[in-house]
């Protein structure tokens, strides 16, 4: 058994290496500084995924949200970041079903009400200029391209979070850094999205504190 955990573990940092050394560090450069220059313009930026992926987005959200802020910093411009994550919001928006959606004039693809239940939250607040970020491993979760449709339509700036070979996500969005696997190796593209989430983070908070 130790010899196998060995094995595996050996495997499994071999290819998160090799994934995060394929990283386009130019784009995600880009990403992060659009990122920053959205708080400096006072836009709002929406964090949105599904099961691992709604993790990740809510930790952005809460890192960018309260972990930027400088203890005795004043007048500091806050991050205005929404983890599209309310429970009640979510399940009552699926439990709709799909009419309120196509029975309006929204872009996508919705057969049922679940795939509406990020457009559902954002349409309240969304303006032109803010950003919408969708994390999906797959790259073609229906509720994720629907939210990145819809912000396009809104005049809202589009980045995605993606793995595998990008999906339709990564032609979607304006701007997607892509984490290359194997289809289905959900492990390794969650683990290297931490690592991106946490680059993103780290350089920001940095920013904050010059």
């Amino acid at each position: 058994m130790k010899q196998k955990s060995l094995e595996f573990a050996k495997i499994f940092l071999s290819q998160i290496n090799k994934c995060v050394n394929e990283i386009d560090l130019d784009l995600l450069a880009d990403v992060a500084l659009e990122i920053y220059h959205a708080k400096e313009a006072g836009k709002q930026i929406f964090f949105f995924g599904n099961g691992g992926s709604h993790s990740i987005a809510t930790h952005l959200a809460c890192d960018l949200g309260k972990g930027t802020k400088v203890n005795g910093k004043i007048n500091q411009t806050f991050y205005k970041v929404f983890a599209l994550d309310s429970e009640a919001w979510l399940t009552a928006q699926a439990n709709d079903g799909k009419e309120p959606f196509t029975l309006g004039d929204y872009p996508g693809t919705y057969n049922h009400g679940y795939d509406g239940i990020f457009v559902g939250q954002m349409e309240n607040f969304i303006q032109e200029g803010d950003i919408a970020f969708g994390i999906s491993s797959s790259g073609n979760s229906q509720n994720v391209l629907n939210a990145l449709l819809f912000a396009k339509k809104k005049g809202a700036k589009t980045i995605a979070l993606v793995g595998f070979d990008g999906g339709k996500a990564k032609s979607i969005a304006e701007k997607a850094i892509l984490v290359k696997t194997e289809p289905g190796n959900y492990g390794i593209v969650e683990a290297v999205h931490e690592i991106i989430h946490h680059y993103i983070y780290e350089l920001l908070k940095g920013f904050e504190k010059q």
